[in-house]
């Protein structure tokens, strides 16, 4: 009876480990989207379009989740050359010392009924802990490539300053050219290894 136990007890230990899934994100299919405050008027909208990364899910425990990601800040389009110019300069993100954006989880909890992934984000060479309220959908078939697939939703809102871009200069009014608060959205389709 004890031997009986004890190996049930290991075949569901197996079992809960083997049903994470590793994803990987398909680049054509994902997009991180930041908008900010411009002029005190109107939110401006750019994207960056080259984020790579992993995905680690277990539908039946979603606080197994783990997930990192490299985005390659070269890639930001805002549909406004100027202003894309101006977000990778050194004035903002400097692309040119800090061509990347990082962010690495360490654990995944559940509050409040949400599930959150806590990591690293890095910015412009500097390195903050944040909570990441995020959902998953799927997994399910993706048709093209004939592979599970998963589509990774996430919103959150860092400041700018705590990331060292600190640019603040501000209009005869008295009102900031560029919004402190940037709002980061994620949309991204993973596909299984």
């Amino acid at each position: 009876m004890k031997i009986t136990l004890t190996l049930t007890l290991f075949l569901l230990i197996i079992t809960s480990y083997s049903t994470a899934q590793n994803y990987v994100i398909d680049n054509d299919h994902s997009s991180v989207q930041i908008q900010i405050e411009r002029f005190g008027v109107i939110d401006v909208v750019g994207r960056f379009k080259n984020i790579a990364g992993q995905i680690s899910y277990n539908p039946e425990d979603t606080t197994k989740t783990n997930a990192s990601a490299t985005i390659q800040v070269e890639s930001y389009d805002a549909n406004s050359v100027g202003g894309e110019e101006a977000v990778k300069s050194k004035v903002f993100l400097d692309a040119a010392t800090y061509p990347e954006i990082t962010f690495k989880s360490s654990k995944t909890i559940l509050k409040e009924g949400k599930n959150y992934l806590i990591g690293i984000l890095t910015i412009h060479g500097v390195s903050n802990e944040i909570e990441l309220p995020f959902s998953i959908k799927g997994p399910l078939l993706d048709l093209p490539t004939q592979k599970q697939s998963i589509a990774f939703l996430a919103s959150t809102t860092i400041n700018r300053q705590d990331y060292g871009i600190n640019f603040d200069r501000k209009l005869s009014s008295g009102v900031s050219i560029i919004g402190n608060d940037v709002n980061i959205n994620l949309i991204v389709l993973a596909l299984a290894q």
